[in-house]
Order: C-alpha cells, then sequence, then structure tokens
C-alpha cells in the first residue's frame, strides 16, 4: 500500500487531522508540508497569507492531500485583489491536482464545479456563534458541495453545544468549529463523531495559529490523543482558568482523555455541566 493509498484508507475510517500552513513563499511552504506530512493528513495551504507562491511547485511536490484556501477578507482572510483573478487560481488549483478546495459561501456558485477536486464550501462568523447554528448548517448543505464547513465565535462554553451537536447530527462530511478559547473543545472533540466530522484544524505549532483557539497539531496528538478518539472514548472534564490549563492528577489513574471546561464570566458551571454532559462526563475531583 503506498502512503497516499493509506491517507486514503484513514480519511474512510476517521477524522483527519489537519494543519494550516501559512508560509511566507513557495520554499517555506514546502519544507512545512514535508516536516508535517507525519502529523498530519491534510494540509491546509492558506495561500491569502503567503507574499509569492508557486501553485504548481506546491502541488507537484505535496506529500499529502491539500485543502487550498484563498480567503478574502470579507470572510477573515487577507486577499484584498480581483475576485475574478482569486476563483482563478483556485480552478488553476484544481485543474493541478488539489484534492480539496475551499470556498465562501457567497462565491459557492461563481467558482463552479472543479472535479475531481472536492468544494468545501465555507462561512464564517468572527464575532458570535449563530443562534441557528444548526439551520446555518443545513443550508450550505442544500448548496450541494461535497463538504461543509461552518465557523462561528465562541463566547462562552455554552457556544460549544450547537457545534458539537451538528457533528454528531450530520450525515454531510462537515467541519465545524467554535473558535476563540472557549471553542478548544469543538477541535479535541470532532474526531468523536465520525463520519460526520470530516476534519479537525490545528496549528502547524506553538505561536504559528491562523485562527484564534487553533492547538499545535502535537498538542491535539499527544495530549488529547485526537487520532484515536472514537464515540465509545471515555471523554472527562475539568475546570480550567485556561484552555492551557493541566488536567488534575486524577487524571493519570483515571484513563481516558481529559480536556479542559472553562466558563465565561457570569456562565452558570451547573448549566454548562448540563449542556455538555451528552459528550463529556465530570467526575467529582474534576468537577469541583
Amino acid at each position: 500500500m503506498t502512503a497516499k493509498d493509506g491517507r486514503r484508507k484513514r480519511e474512510e475510517t476517521r477524522t483527519c487531522l489537519g494543519v494550516s500552513v501559512a508560509a511566507a513563499d513557495t520554499e517555506h511552504a514546502l519544507v512545512e508540508m514535508q516536516r508535517l506530512a507525519w502529523l498530519a493528513d491534510v494540509i491546509e495551504l492558506r495561500l491569502d497569507l503567503m507574499a509569492r507562491f508557486d501553485l504548481a511547485r506546491l502541488l507537484a511536490a505535496r506529500p499529502c492531500p491539500v485543502v487550498i484556501t484563498y480567503r478574502p477578507v470579507r470572510e477573515g482572510g487577507r486577499f484584498v485583489g480581483n475576485e475574478e483573478v482569486r476563483l482563478a487560481v483556485l480552478r488553476q488549483a484544481a485543474a493541478l491536482g488539489a484534492e480539496v478546495i475551499d470556498i465562501e459561501w457567497d462565491s459557492f456558485e461563481a467558482l463552479g464545479a472543479v472535479a475531481p477536486a472536492r468544494r468545501m464550501i465555507s462561512r464564517h462568523f468572527f464575532t458570535h456563534m449563530p443562534a441557528d447554528f444548526g439551520a446555518r448548517h443545513a443550508e450550505l448543505v442544500a448548496s450541494g458541495a461535497e463538504i461543509v464547513k461552518l465557523v462561528g465565535m465562541a463566547r462562552g462554553q455554552l457556544d460549544v453545544a450547537p457545534v458539537l451537536d451538528t457533528l454528531e447530527r450530520t450525515t454531510v462530511p462537515t467541519v465545524a468549529i467554535a473558535m476563540g478559547e472557549y471553542g478548544l473543545l469543538t477541535r479535541i472533540l470532532a474526531p468523536r463523531f465520525f463520519p460526520g466530522a470530516w476534519l479537525t484544524y490545528a496549528a502547524a505549532a506553538e505561536g504559528q495559529t491562523v485562527a484564534p483557539g487553533q492547538i499545535a497539531i502535537e498538542v491535539l496528538r499527544q495530549r488529547y490523543q485526537a487520532h484515536r478518539l472514537t464515540r465509545s472514548t471515555r471523554v472527562v472534564g475539568y475546570w480550567a482558568q485556561t484552555a492551557h490549563d493541566l488536567p488534575p492528577a486524577s487524571a493519570a489513574m483515571g484513563g481516558g482523555v481529559w480536556v479542559p471546561c472553562q466558563c465565561a464570566p457570569g456562565e452558570d458551571r451547573a448549566l454548562v455541566r448540563t449542556a455538555l454532559s451528552r459528550w463529556i462526563s465530570f467526575d467529582e475531583e474534576s468537577a469541583g
């Protein structure tokens, strides 16, 4: 079995672990992709964060499947040029073999078909978590895109609940994320919801985030065992002041995966605990 066949097999059996790469240029991106290939199933190349790039070289030398993203300012990216030029680059990426093209919800129709590449329709809410998260997801599913990505900003721990609920219920390959420090659980727990959860994003390393709340791929794998999570994995929550707080001493004896839960100012801990009880358990010591 080739490495490519092996990665395709993993995509058929578990949620992919993706790493977002924002290199300065083609040379740096190629080095990063080679470094990350053994940690990630999929690499996202953020073209809008690169000063210059050579698509043909990037795609010819890719060591694993890629998502090509060329995000405009209106959806949180840095591309400020002509829209037709941007779409032409995405079509070129598909023609050169990119596996997935990330296309914003309001540009989906304009992009058109890019087969055999898959289209990941995406929409971002950078200031809040939409109250109708599930309905927004359904709207994107109705587009006919092969993969759906919906992202909101978590303003408290309760904001992760609609995201986890969507991942649990969907039958369409989905990336659903609550950004920010309170949204960490959506990035960690996504692999529990395979096959609905197609991918969860991580940063290439500490300090190299391209979206609020991303954690390093090595942390996602080593501390949270994201590549081994299944629906039957025991997940235990512990109350934390920050997303970086380590679990209590009892974690070493308790088994399972321990995840930080942090209430925003004014949030009721009992309500949070109840809302998350479908996916996370708390024992007496960790619950406080």
